[in-house]
């Protein structure tokens, strides 16, 4: 019948216009989801990753790290960054895991529910390793990130590792490191913002 068609009409431009939504959601605010590397541990005056970032780009940049954090805290807390709609979230946890010696299968398991309760909600992320270092950690973050189909970044201490003078101890940077560190995300991210 003739409504039958219309209904089935409607249904279908519903279907369509939502699902372009979804892809192309506005990103109103980043937030920064992990442990004493986005918390800046090591900084000057809290000037963390998070910190440079705002400098660069024109939306609110949440610092969501707390010292000592390990995958399983970021997902006990979740639902604190799920408050966040039209996000661009970056997930950065691992090396505490790898620290206390949690399994790299109960990190990933964590790992795997932060992400998809964050790509549930609408959210965009970005799963970042720490660096190459850890291999095992920095393996299995890269295959997630291909599996769940989100971004990833790739070490975000790679480049400035070396340089020693970039760095307050064995694992923080300094503030100089940081900004490094904000400028490498920066670009990986800009062309969605």
């Amino acid at each position: 019948t003739m409504s039958n068609k219309i209904s089935l009409f409607l249904f279908l431009v519903c279907m369509l216009t939502s699902c372009s939504n979804n892809n192309q959601t506005t990103i109103i605010s980043i937030v920064c989801f992990g442990d004493s590397l986005t918390k800046g541990v090591g900084s000057t005056d809290n000037q963390s990753y998070p910190y440079y970032l705002q400098k660069l780009v024109n939306i609110p940049v949440i610092n969501k790290g707390i010292n000592g954090n390990t995958s399983k805290d970021g997902l006990n807390r979740i639902d604190d960054i799920l408050k966040f709609k039209n996000s661009l979230v970056i997930v950065e946890f691992g090396a505490n895991d790898f620290f206390q010696q949690i399994s790299i299968s109960e990190t990933k398991k964590n790992m795997e529910q932060i992400v998809d309760k964050l790509k549930q909600d609408n959210i965009v992320v970005l799963v970042s390793t720490e660096d190459k270092q850890l291999n095992k950690l920095y393996s299995m973050l890269k295959s997630l990130a291909k599996e769940k189909n989100v971004l990833f970044i790739n070490g975000i201490l790679n480049e400035i590792w070396n340089d020693r003078n970039l760095f307050s101890d064995e694992v923080h940077p300094n503030s100089n490191g940081y900004k490094l560190v904000a400028e490498k995300i920066y670009k990986n991210i800009k062309h969605l913002l």
